[in-house]
């Protein structure tokens, strides 16, 4: 049987396909609330 050396940190991808999926939604997601929040306020205004 071989032994694993235990202390040798595991090195993973960062960019995972969860990683892209979660950002890939999340970014357009606040930019899209965030527009209509800023469009509303300036409505609200009047400007």
């Amino acid at each position: 049987m071989t032994q694993r050396n235990t202390n040798q940190p595991i090195s993973y991808p960062i960019f995972t396909f969860r990683w892209l999926a979660i950002h890939g939604l999340a970014i357009p997601t606040v930019f899209f609330f965030r527009r209509n929040y800023i469009y509303a306020i300036y409505s609200k205004i009047g400007v």
